[in-house]
Formats: structure tokens, sequence, C-alpha cells
């Protein structure tokens, strides 16, 4: 429902089932920094049925992708023992991973999927460079809101956290409270003298410094959402 309405989602899931994976639209394969299916996510099986991994019966086809890039399917294991070296010496297994992702990688390059990708982006390259061109107008940074929308949505937010939070402020009015009081007391019956304009100076000094100082514990809430916003 919030992609239909225009927001861009990006979320992670943790072996998927196949439910999950045929909503899927497009599919991109990576190991170890190399590209080794990009494409629709329809086609994967068919793809890799074409380059000699079979997807075994009733098998999730997104843990049939992890196994052949680990190394661990059956149909890797077939591969090998086809392939299999006259070298008899030892190799570790990152040799063995790194030439499995080698040989997917190199026959997604040889593959049409590769060319139309690469088609695509040429496209995409040459758009990007008429635009370098344009006027510098199109760099300008723009809000979708204006400062009164932004206002208004900081503010309701920033009185939802207040109100969630309430030990704060109680905390807060009852600081200012005591020092209203203890400030009232000292200078409780000034008199209009020379005297008392001097200590009015004082009182005055005290609260403004007070409210100054208080004021800096508004710093950690602005670290903490700063946090949240990054």
């Amino acid at each position: 429902r919030l992609s239909r309405r225009g927001r861009t989602i990006v979320f992670s899931i943790h072996q998927p089932r196949y439910s999950i994976f045929k909503l899927f639209d497009s599919l991109t394969l990576l190991a170890l920094g190399k590209v080794l299916y990009h494409g629709p996510a329809k086609q994967a099986l068919e793809y890799f049925s074409s380059i000699g991994y079979e997807c075994e019966p009733f098998n999730n086809p997104a843990d049939f992708f992890l196994d052949v890039i680990n190394g661990d399917s059956t149909a890797v294991a077939a591969s090998k023992e086809d392939h299999r070296p006259i070298n008899t010496g030892k190799v570790s297994e990152d040799n063995k991973d790194s030439s499995v992702v080698d040989v997917l990688h190199q026959k997604y390059l040889n593959s049409s999927l590769y060319q139309s990708t690469k088609e695509a982006l040429a496209k995409v390259e040459l758009g990007q460079g008429s635009r370098q061109r344009a006027s510098k107008q199109g760099h300008e940074i723009t809000y979708a809101n204006g400062f009164f929308t932004q206002l208004y949505w900081l503010s309701k937010r920033s009185l939802k956290n207040l109100i969630g939070n309430p030990q704060a402020s109680i905390a807060q009015i009852a600081v200012t409270v005591i020092l209203a009081l203890v400030v009232g007391a000292i200078f409780f019956g000034v008199k209009s003298d020379q005297s008392g304009i001097q200590n009015r100076v004082g009182s005055l000094f005290f609260v403004t410094t007070n409210q100054c100082f208080s004021s800096v514990s508004a710093i950690e809430l602005f670290i903490r959402d700063k946090k949240l916003f990054v």
C-alpha cells in the first residue's frame, strides 16, 4: 500500500519462501562483488537451467540460487564431477567458491541478459551526459512542502514525543518551579533604593544565566534525533 502511494521501500528478507519470492519483479544475484544474474525473476530458473544448473523439484528457487552461489547445490557438485581437474593438489574452500562465482559471472557476461542491460546502461549514461550540460538550476535543492507545512508536522512530532515521555517534562517543570521559589525567596521584599536596583540586576543576571544553561539540555535531544534521522 505504501509503494502504491509513491514511496520507495527498501527492506531485506532472510531466506524468503516461494510465496514471497514469486512477488519479485526483477532479480539481481551478487557474489564477491560480481554480478551473476540480473533480469526478470521469473526467467531466473530458466536461465540457470540453460547454463547447466537445474533446480530440483519442490526446491525453493531462492534457496537454490544461494546454494549455487555458495557451491552447495547438487547441480554444482555434478558440474564439479564433470570438470574434475587432473591435479589432485589440495584446494581451499575460498578457491572453490571463487571458481564457481567466476564461472557464473563469465556465463552471465556471455548471455543476452547482460547485453540488454549493457545497452540500457549506455542509454542512461547518454541521458546523464545531456543533463550535465543543462543549466545548474536543475541541481538546486527543492522541497516538496513549504516552510509552514514542515513546521506544523515537526512541531506535532515533537509534541507527541513530549507526551510519550512525560517524565522529562515533569522534571523540567519541577526544576523550574523550585528555582523560581529559591530566587523569589532570596530577592523577596527588595526595596526601591540603590541597593534594591543592584539586587534586581543580580536577580535578572541569575535568571538569565540559569535559562541559558538549562537550554543546553536540548542538545541531547538534538543528538539523539540526529542519529535517528541519519
